[in-house]
């Protein structure tokens, strides 16, 4: 009879220690969960900044060479990647800057003064203004 007792104690030590063990791991996952989110968040928020920044750039600069005089000439350079994503820029009708990632979560475009080219990511842009026509990276 009372190694039936002590057998039960043990028993139920064994389960506690289990249940025990199983809220730990339960309330360690849901930290994990809320920790991976909010970086998750962070980081897409991080990728719609830097996207803008770029478009922003490239959309200044046309503006700064549309608005000196004939002969102005400048190289600015545009990052590779975005947040570690790759990404496109490209002028539409010659009236508006297109940013995009190549993942396709974001993306942004921008009105432009009237320019000719194209815009060349992750290297060096030369834009100039001749006779009052803007060119980016155009021969």
């Amino acid at each position: 009879m009372l190694r039936s007792r002590s057998l039960i104690g043990r028993a139920q030590s064994g389960i506690e220690l289990i249940i025990l063990v199983g809220f730990f791991a339960f309330f360690f996952l849901i930290l994990l969960l809320v920790i991976h989110e909010n970086t998750n968040e962070e980081r897409w928020e991080n990728r719609n900044l830097f996207t803008q920044e770029v478009a922003l750039d490239i959309q200044q600069e046309i503006a700064l060479a549309a608005g000196s005089s004939s002969g102005y000439s400048r190289q600015f350079t545009l990052p590779s990647k975005i947040s570690g994503v790759s990404y496109s820029a490209e002028i539409i009708d010659n009236t508006v800057i297109y940013v995009h990632t190549d993942d396709g979560f974001h993306a942004l475009s921008l009105p432009v003064f009237n320019v000719t080219g194209s815009v060349i990511v992750g290297g060096t842009n030369r834009i100039r203004n001749s006779d009052g026509t803007v060119y980016l990276n155009y021969p």
